[in-house]
């Protein structure tokens, strides 16, 4: 702003007349402090501007006055001692609520049937025994039936690989005295083959 006839503030809010806005415009394109402080002004117009316009108070308000008491319910819910009774009679309340709407079952009256005599308990215990009993000696047989089951599969397996080996064993043998009567005879494997 180094030239006094030359009106930024003017030209930032449109005013002026059209020869001195042109100046400006000029000024601000051959300097460049000159367009920064104009960026800088326009900002805070436009920040101005944004500012939403209000009512200036006629009165001021003192901390005293009754505008600043707080309401009935904020000064119930500020109080701890005041909720905690509010809570327990509100909870005895739902206690007391629950118990006249909700009707007890009535008992069941136990009906008396004719009395159990030695005789048929001990007739319900020999039953029982000899349903256990047929039940384990089923058990008990199943178990002996696989198991002998097992031990013959087991034992035949070990029959056919004994007389695999006993075969294996023979051949070795055949083979064995074949070249023992060959070479007491004094014929060599190579003078047969000739």
């Amino acid at each position: 702003m180094d030239h006094p006839q030359i009106d930024l503030n003017a030209y930032a809010l449109g005013e002026g007349t059209p020869a001195e806005r042109e100046a400006a415009a000029q000024h601000l394109k051959n300097h460049l402090e000159a367009h920064e402080d104009f960026e800088r002004l326009a900002i805070t117009l436009t920040a101005l501007q944004s500012i939403r316009e209000e009512e200036i108070p006629r009165r001021i308000a003192f901390v005293s006055d009754p505008v600043f008491e707080p309401s009935l319910w904020q000064r119930f819910w500020s109080s701890t001692p005041r909720l905690t009774f509010a809570g327990a009679a509100l909870l005895a309340v739902a206690i007391t609520a629950h118990g006249y709407l909700t009707k007890p079952v009535p008992a069941q009256p136990i009906i008396q049937t004719a009395s159990i005599t030695q005789a048929d308990i001990d007739t319900a215990v020999n039953k029982a025994l000899q349903a256990v009993e047929a039940r384990t000696e089923q058990r008990v047989r199943l178990e002996v039936q696989q198991a002998v089951a097992a031990t013959e599969k087991r034992s035949a397996q070990e029959m056919q690989m004994m007389s695999v080996a006993m075969q294996e064993n023979m051949t070795i043998l055949r083979k064995q005295l074949n070249k023992m009567y060959v070479t007491n005879a004094g014929l060599s494997v190579g003078a047969s083959q000739e």
